[in-house]
C-alpha cells in the first residue's frame, strides 16, 4: 500500500500548487465527491488495529511509528507530511481514501486499488486519522463505533419491457427502431459500488452481505433469466435484489455503477469466488467480464442479437490473457437517483428503453451479432446513449435504462418464489 508515498505526494503537490484538497479535482487532487464519501468501516478497536498493522508494514519506514516522519525528512528531498498535523486532521476520510486508492499521476504516486481491498484502505484511513486525534477523542470515537447501530438495506430491482413485467422466453412487440418482435434469452448484469445518499449529499457505501453466491466484496450479480426454454443457456435460480448493511441513518437517494470494478475485472474466473466465477459472464483476461449480458431473438435476427457490455481498449493487449493496466473505454455506467426510499421503492430496468433507437433486426457487416461494446460497432450507438455512455466521440448524456418505481408495492420484490435468497 505504501501510504507514505501517496500522502507525501498529496501534501507536496498541494503545497506546490497552493490549492486546497477541498477545492475540487485540480492537478490530480481528490475530487469534491470524495469529500462527501463516508467511511463505511466503523472506527472500532479491531479496525484501528488492522489499520495500524497495515501502516507499520508499509508506511512506518518513512513516517515513523509516531507518524511525524522526522528521520525520513532529515534525509529526503521530498518531505512527508506530519500525520498529526492540522493539515491531515482537516482532510476527510473520503479524501484520504481517494488518494490511497487512486494515487496521483503527476507526482508519480501509484494507485493501490489493485493491491489492497476496499476494507483495508478504509481501515488504514482510521489509523492515519488517529495520529491527529487526542487519546480521549480516539477512545471516545472507538467506543461510540463499537456500540453503533447498523441497519439492513435491501435494494430491489424490477426488470420490465415497457408496461409488461420481464419474463425470460416470452415475446414482446414494438422494440427498437424497426418495432420488432423480440424474445429475450438472457438478462444478467453486475452492479458495484452501491452508495446510500442522505439529504445533505453525503454518500455511505453499502457493505454488501458476503453470501458466497450473489455478492462478493462490493460487487453483486442481478440475474433475471431462469435457465428454461429459450433461456436454457442460463441458470434456474434468479436474483432481483442487493442486500447489505449501513450505519443507521436517514438515506434519501442511491448511487451505483454497472459492471465489475477494475481491481476485480481482469483475473482468472476459475479462481474467483461466486458470482465472479461464471464463465458465461467473462470474455478474456484483457477485456474482463461482461458487465451486462442481454440477449434476444428478433424478427430479423432469429438466431440471436446480443448486447455484451464490458470494457474495451484495455492496454497492454499483447495477448488475450495479458492483464491490463488501464482501459480506454471503461464502460461502467454511473446511476444516481436523488429520491429513493429503499423500504418502498424499486429500481426499474426497462429493455424497451434500452433498445430504443436500435435496429435489432440487422447487424453491421463483419461484426458479431449485435453490440460487443466496440467503439466502431454502430450497432452499439443507441444502447450506449440509453446507458449514458460516450460512444464514437459523442459525449455521454443522461441514461434512460434505469428509473425508479415509487411505493410500497415494490417492497414485495426479492420475495417471489424461486428468487435466490
Amino acid at each position: 500500500m505504501a501510504l507514505v508515498f501517496i500522502l507525501a505526494g498529496y501534501a507536496a503537490f498541494n503545497h506546490l500548487s497552493g490549492v486546497s484538497a477541498h477545492e475540487g479535482h485540480k492537478n490530480g487532487h481528490a475530487p469534491a465527491s470524495a469529500k462527501r464519501l463516508r467511511n463505511p468501516v466503523p472506527h472500532t478497536t479491531q479496525n484501528v488495529e488492522n489499520g495500524k498493522a497495515l501502516f507499520e508494514q508499509n508506511c512506518a519506514v518513512c513516517h515513523g511509528a509516531d507518524g511525524k516522519g522526522t528521520e525520513y525528512n532529515n534525509r529526503a528531498k521530498i518531505k512527508v507530511p506530519d500525520l498529526s498535523s492540522h493539515y491531515v486532521m482537516n482532510l476527510t476520510d473520503g479524501e484520504i481514501y481517494y488518494v490511497i486508492t487512486n494515487g496521483i499521476k503527476t507526482s508519480g504516486m501509484p494507485a493501490f486499488k489493485l493491491k489492497t481491498s476496499d476494507r483495508e484502505r478504509w481501515q488504514a484511513v482510521h489509523y492515519v486519522k488517529h495520529f491527529s486525534m487526542t487519546g480521549e477523542d480516539n477512545a471516545a470515537m472507538t467506543s461510540e463505533a463499537d456500540g453503533a447501530k447498523k441497519q439492513e438495506v435491501t435494494l430491489r430491482f424490477k426488470p420490465m419491457v415497457g408496461e409488461r413485467a420481464f419474463a425470460c422466453g416470452e415475446s414482446y412487440e414494438d422494440i427498437g427502431s424497426t418495432h420488432s418482435r423480440i424474445t429475450p434469452t438472457d438478462f444478467r448484469l453486475y452492479i458495484n459500488n452501491v452508495r446510500l445518499v442522505d439529504a445533505h449529499g453525503m454518500e455511505t457505501p453499502l457493505a454488501l452481505e458476503q453470501d458466497g453466491k450473489w455478492q462478493f466484496e462490493n460487487v453483486a450479480l442481478l440475474d433475471f433469466e431462469n435457465g428454461a426454454g429459450p433461456c436454457a443457456n442460463g441458470t434456474p435460480a434468479t436474483r432481483d435484489f442487493i442486500k447489505g448493511t449501513a450505519p443507521a441513518g436517514n438515506y434519501t437517494g442511491i448511487k451505483f455503477s454497472v459492471g465489475v470494478p477494475f481491481n476485480l475485472n481482469h483475473a482468472d474466473p476459475a479462481k474467483q469466488p461466486s458470482p465472479l466465477n461464471l464463465t458465461q459472464m467473462f470474455w478474456v483476461w484483457n477485456a474482463g467480464y461482461k458487465f451486462a449480458r442481454i440477449e434476444i431473438k428478433s424478427t430479423g435476427m432469429p438466431q440471436g442479437w446480443f448486447l455484451h457490455l464490458g470494457s474495451t481498449g484495455c492496454k497492454p493487449n499483447t495477448t488475450r490473457q495479458t492483464i491490463p493496466t488501464a482501459c480506454d473505454f471503461p464502460n461502467r455506467p454511473e446511476i444516481s437517483f436523488d429520491h429513493f426510499n429503499a423500504d418502498q421503492d424499486a429500481v426499474i430496468l426497462d429493455l424497451r428503453k434500452l433498445f430504443a433507437g436500435a435496429n435489432v433486426d440487422s447487424n453491421q457487416p463483419k461484426t458479431a451479432e449485435g453490440c460487443m461494446s466496440g467503439q466502431s460497432d454502430a450497432d452499439c450507438a443507441a444502447m450506449f446513449a440509453n446507458l449514458g455512455l460516450p460512444f464514437a466521440g459523442k459525449p455521454a448524456g443522461g441514461q434512460n435504462f434505469f428509473s425508479v418505481e415509487k411505493g410500497r408495492a415494490a417492497a414485495s420484490l426479492g420475495k417471489a418464489p424461486g428468487a435466490r435468497k
